[in-house]
């Protein structure tokens, strides 16, 4: 056997040439990291040491499979996969429903609107907190009967692999069954939305980021609003779209007929509450799917919080006549020593903790905590967290981004469940004597006219939805102070 098929006889000069037969040299940098990875195999595997002004070791081999060994590592280190592009995304989908476990409609109302540079092809569609009523507005919104659930500002964050070019161009398209997406930053292509006065949960409003840049230097634009700052707080690459608007993530909302996947009713003596799975009967290819983390909590006007973590439960489908047992029953009620300001401060932490286990970043986990502080946890009521099963929001809200990507998605179930504290005050504004105008009327202060009046104390701490629970009242136990307060403050829905 000659010198060149002999290994105990390599030098450098051979195994050079036979690593130039055996690894591609499709970059420098991966023919660099192959000489790296076979330098410190061979030297702290066989004590083998590189020649002085020769980069490779000298083989004096004592064993043919070696140079199998040596070439398999370099072929390891170059053709190895490159890191994919990592997406995670956070969001909330909200759902009210009443004792019986009944969905209200007419949900289309903000507690934290955002920045007036979003993009809304709805305009007045969604409406936003005022203490004034619509009859002292012009282009007002209103209880829009069909909007049964909001999807809440989900934002997606990219983060670049070490090493890779930026920025990198991918086109990204998320699509929301049954429903409409409504309001976007940066720019984005549209469809779906055909006629803001029905909404099915045939519908589907689509959102397109094309030749999105990813990985640019960026601000976004200005504002101190912390339904947008919040977000930013994360270490992620900043977007820009084609027309050159750019932010450090891709924000949307929207409005939904759809129904939440679990169903809470009150027992008939209103001490326990039963839940329920109500996913559809579509969904029956995506089970089994289950709900690893749910917390009941009950939050007071002046900053109490009382709380409890439930089991997990396996959602299974249902049809629309068909009643499913209880997945668990739990007392509906919270006792008064049961709060306190420190509540707020555990359920924040297992709810980050949960957040993590989906994915996210303990960064992103902490903006969307804080994105939502005031009306998560600082407005009054009873709701129901969750944590969404990945297969419910892949079918509901598929993305699709089109450059190899490992995706995380983290949203967040909230469910609000009417009160007896509503109830009374629904009362309240039935009980009262018949009014005679709205709660504002204008003055003349020389030649300006001034608004006077303000919201009624009983319909305002009916909280964000006071506007759906008020016309459900009037639907299901009409009376003429609830007909009048509705029809002379125009708080009438849609098509009412």
């Amino acid at each position: 056997m000659g010198r060149g098929h002999n290994p105990a006889q390599w030098g450098p000069s051979d195994v050079h040439n036979r690593l130039s037969m055996h690894i591609p040299r499709s970059s420098s940098a991966c023919w660099e990291a192959a000489q790296g990875s076979l330098t410190y195999f061979l030297h702290h595997s066989y004590k083998w040491v590189p020649e002085v002004g020769v980069h490779w070791p000298i083989m004096k081999a004592q064993h043919f499979h070696l140079y199998g060994i040596a070439i398999s590592l370099a072929m390891m280190v170059c053709c190895a996969p490159a890191e994919p592009l990592v997406v995670h995304e956070w969001g909330t989908f909200t759902s009210l429903q009443d004792e019986a476990g009944r969905t209200l409609g007419g949900i289309n109302t903000d507690d934290e609107p955002v920045p007036a540079f979003c993009h809304d092809v709805a305009w007045g569609l969604v409406s936003r907190p005022n203490e004034l009523p619509p009859i002292a507005e012009k282009g007002f919104s209103r209880c829009h009967p069909d909007v049964t659930m909001r999807l809440e500002t989900p934002v997606l964050y990219f983060h670049l692999p070490p090493g890779a070019a930026s920025p990198l161009t991918a086109s990204v398209n998320v699509a929301f069954r049954g429903g409409w997406l409504t309001l976007f930053y940066p720019a984005a292509e549209t469809t779906g939305l055909s006629s803001p006065d029905a909404l099915t949960e045939d519908a589907t409003g689509t959102l397109t980021w094309n030749n999105l840049q990813i990985g640019v230097k960026a601000n976004g634009p200005e504002t101190s609003e912390r339904v947008w700052t919040a977000p930013r707080a994360v270490q992620a690459a900043s977007v820009s779209a084609t027309n050159g608007e750019n932010e450090q993530f891709l924000f949307y909302r929207g409005v939904g007929h759809l129904a939440c996947p679990l169903q809470v009713s009150r027992t008939a003596d209103s001490t326990m509450l039963e839940c329920r799975s109500q996913v559809g009967t579509a969904l029956s290819s995506c089970l089994p799917m289950s709900v690893q983390h749910l917390w009941l909590a009950s939050f007071r006007a002046e900053g109490g919080c009382a709380f409890r973590a439930l089991p997990p439960v396996a959602l299974q489908a249902k049809s629309d006549m068909e009643k499913q047992p209880a997945l668990f029953t739990t007392p509906a009620r919270f006792e008064p020593g049961e709060y306190s300001a420190a509540n707020l401060t555990r359920l924040r932490s297992e709810m980050r903790a949960a957040l993590q286990a989906e994915g996210l970043f303990p960064d992103e986990a902490d903006a969307l905590l804080n994105t939502w502080e005031v009306s998560y946890f600082k407005s009054a009521g009873l709701r129901l967290f969750f944590m969404l099963p990945k297969a419910w929001t892949d079918w509901h809200l598929p993305l699709d981004i089109s450059v190899p990507c490992e995706v995380k998605r983290a949203m967040v179930g909230r469910l609000e469940l009417v009160t007896p504290e509503q109830r009374a005050l629904l009362q309240k504004l039935a009980q009262a004597p018949v009014p005679i105008r709205s709660w504002v009327h204008f003055e003349m202060t020389g030649k300006q006219a001034v608004v006077r009046g303000a919201m009624p104390a009983v319909y305002r701490d009916l909280g964000r939805f006071r506007n759906a629970l008020l016309l459900d009242e009037y639907q299901n136990r009409p009376n003429p102070s609830l007909e009048a307060f509705i029809r002379l403050n125009r708080l009438q829905g849609r098509r009412g």
